[in-house]
């Protein structure tokens, strides 16, 4: 794309949204909500600066119309325990849902509250939202049993076949797709959104858009990979024997030998582009929705939240996956737009985690807040980025794997009581495990006083209670 009308592109995207960011409320209703869920996006955009070479214009513009947060971290590094923990407001400790595996809440299941053991009578999100007066619309990968109004199942797109397609890669699947936008099911929808949001409504909107890229197989139209150059490509900085200082239960965890095997087919630099291309693909649609709000029918303000369910390793520590405690898998981008709250620019660098996701649009929408919740509502941070803030980030992997991270450090601890310890203040990219320093225990005590003191067990010999 040429960089003139890159630039128009930005320029319209920042004027709607600095438009919707300062609007007064028109009439005295509740807002809108516009509820974006990217899939396995870590911290590789513009305004996080997770890759020096990433092109995320339109995410860093809907950044900017708001509040980013740039220390956000996932609730559980893997899809159905953190979407889990965003719509009930409930940590994994707590629901039983510590992986893709475990369904402990009941939330798939017919009743509208969560209907498992760990969960009866809890109500979520967007359900609580429709108690309250809410349409619900939803379309694309958010989490099933949500009982919506109106529903677009995200259709499948096209693929490259490894062994037949030149351009397919074997150890990261994914490749250069021949097809228009148009054929992509994040595409389709974005048209099914921006059709939703010309509707004229009675009540007031909850549109849940939930976007399936950059989720495994990177397989994008080829003129997104076109932007990256693969000579031109940057690796993620690392060192030999990352791992050596990791303690046994944290390696078995993680994925050293895929690592392994894309390093020796010279496909590294191909799984970064094949990356990089799927993002900028997923921002070019994030694009196409902000820019449809000049046709939003509402006059109603308007909430917009945008976060990843969780991060991606993409040879950092020589992991190639999700499902880790440390930060590349951990941090999100978690931005808001809150008319009224939020000032445009905002930049917040306290440690929260998705966790916060359910009690502060409650927060937002002027709604009371469900007891039993077990995060805080980040409008005080929305309003005031150095608001006092004593909570930290936490992130749960498997019963008794917990990651916690405040301002300077995170601390991982694993079931069997082994730890990792890193100050990212030195070591922004965790190669020094600092958890057998004497001089440190005061820290990791501090840090470890967070940790849930019951956790909820799936395992039938513990009859599957705290």
């Amino acid at each position: 794309m040429h960089m003139k009308i890159m630039d128009h592109i930005i320029t319209a995207t920042a004027a709607v949204l600095s438009a919707v960011a300062i609007a007064p409320a028109c009439v005295a209703e509740k807002p809108d909500v516009l509820f974006i869920a990217v899939d396995d996006l870590n911290d590789w955009v513009g305004c996080l600066d997770g890759h020096p070479q990433s092109k995320t214009p339109n995410i860093d513009r809907l950044a900017n119309s708001g509040m980013l947060f740039t220390r956000a971290y996932c609730s559980a590094p893997a899809c159905r325990p953190s979407r889990t923990a965003v719509v009930t407001g409930r940590r994994p400790s707590t629901t039983g849902v510590y992986s893709n595996g475990d369904n402990n809440a009941g939330i798939d299941l017919v009743n509208d509250r969560g209907s498992g053991p760990a969960m009866k009578e809890v109500l979520i999100l967007p359900h609580f939202l429709k108690e309250n007066g809410y349409t619900l619309a939803g379309c694309g990968k958010i989490h099933g049993g949500i009982r919506w109004d109106e529903f677009f199942k995200r259709p499948k797109d096209p693929r490259v076949i490894p062994g037949k397609d030149k351009d397919a890669m074997m150890t990261q699947p994914g490749g250069p797709l021949d097809v228009a936008d148009e054929e992509m099911g994040d595409y389709q929808i974005t048209n099914w959104a921006l059709k939703q949001m010309s509707i004229k409504r009675e009540r007031p909107l909850f549109l849940a858009v939930g976007y399936v890229k950059p989720h495994l197989p990177y397989s994008v139209p080829r003129r997104y990979f076109d932007q990256y150059p693969l000579d031109a490509i940057e690796l993620p900085e690392t060192i030999e024997n990352d791992l050596a200082d990791v303690p046994k239960a944290g390696i078995a965890f993680y994925n050293p030998e895929k690592h392994r095997r894309t390093v020796e087919a010279d496909e590294w630099k191909r799984g970064v582009q094949a990356y990089l291309a799927t993002v900028a693909f997923v921002d070019a649609q994030i694009g196409r929705l902000i820019e449809g709000l000049k046709q939003r029918s509402s006059k109603r303000d308007l909430i917009i939240v945008l976060w990843s369910d969780h991060g991606y390793h993409l040879g950092e520590k020589e992991h190639w996956a999700k499902f880790a405690l440390w930060d590349d898998t951990t941090r999100v981008p978690l931005m808001f737009s809150a008319p009224g709250v939020s000032k445009p620019g905002s930049r917040c660098d306290r440690p929260v985690d998705l966790l916060s996701l359910y009690p502060t649009l409650a927060d937002l929408c002027g709604l009371p807040l469900p007891d039993g919740l077990d995060g805080p509502s980040l409008k005080p941070l929305l309003a005031n980025p150095q608001a006092e803030w004593d909570h930290v980030a936490m992130t749960t992997w498997g019963r008794g794997n917990h990651g916690v991270r405040d301002d300077h450090f995170r601390y991982i601890r694993y079931a069997n009581g082994s730890e990792e310890l890193y100050d990212h203040r030195k070591d922004p990219h965790e190669w020094n495990n600092l958890a057998a320093n004497p001089e440190l225990a005061k820290v990791k005590a501090r840090l470890a006083r967070s940790l849930p003191k019951t956790e909820w067990s799936t395992s039938p010999a513990e009859g599957g209670s705290k």
